[in-house]
């Protein structure tokens, strides 16, 4: 590998820039003419840039975080989320005034996700009963939230 520089010039001010490269392009690029060896600095210069900056913009948000830096949610509404807590205690009252056959169904189905077949199974009854048994609880909800 090798180090090969040479000078830019913007404005009034001459800047010394450089491209490391292989063994193979060093010995073509010196047997090359100046002005060619110049525009393959500068162009592997540019890229070398380029490169850099979409490093910055590509900042990791771990990163950000571990640094400090905090985002504000814009999508976060302190409003709706008292309304949502508001609405969540509520469903937690209106399912605390169910039977313990009740709410053991409700917590089995709808928060461990089980399969009304295999609840029906377990009870030792047709799956028809616990939809005709979850529907009555649904009714008993609502009424309780009116």
């Amino acid at each position: 590998m090798k180090k090969l520089t040479t000078q830019i010039t913007k404005g009034n001010q001459t800047k010394i820039i450089y491209a490391i490269v292989d063994d193979k392009t060093a010995k073509l690029l010196e047997k090359a003419d100046e002005k060619v060896r110049h525009e393959y600095i500068v162009g592997e210069h540019e890229i070398y840039l380029n490169e850099l900056k979409e490093t910055r913009r590509h900042q990791s948000l771990d990163i950000s975080l571990e640094n400090g830096h905090e985002f504000e949610d814009e999508d976060f509404s302190l409003e709706d989320a008292l309304v949502k807590k508001d609405e969540y205690s509520n469903l937690h009252k209106a399912i605390s005034s169910l039977s313990q056959e009740q709410q053991w169904l409700v917590k089995e189905v709808y928060f461990k996700g089980r399969p009304q077949v295999d609840v029906a199974n377990e009870l030792g009854i047709c799956k028809s009963a616990i939809s005709h048994k979850l529907e009555r609880i649904f009714n008993k909800i609502k009424n309780f939230l009116k």
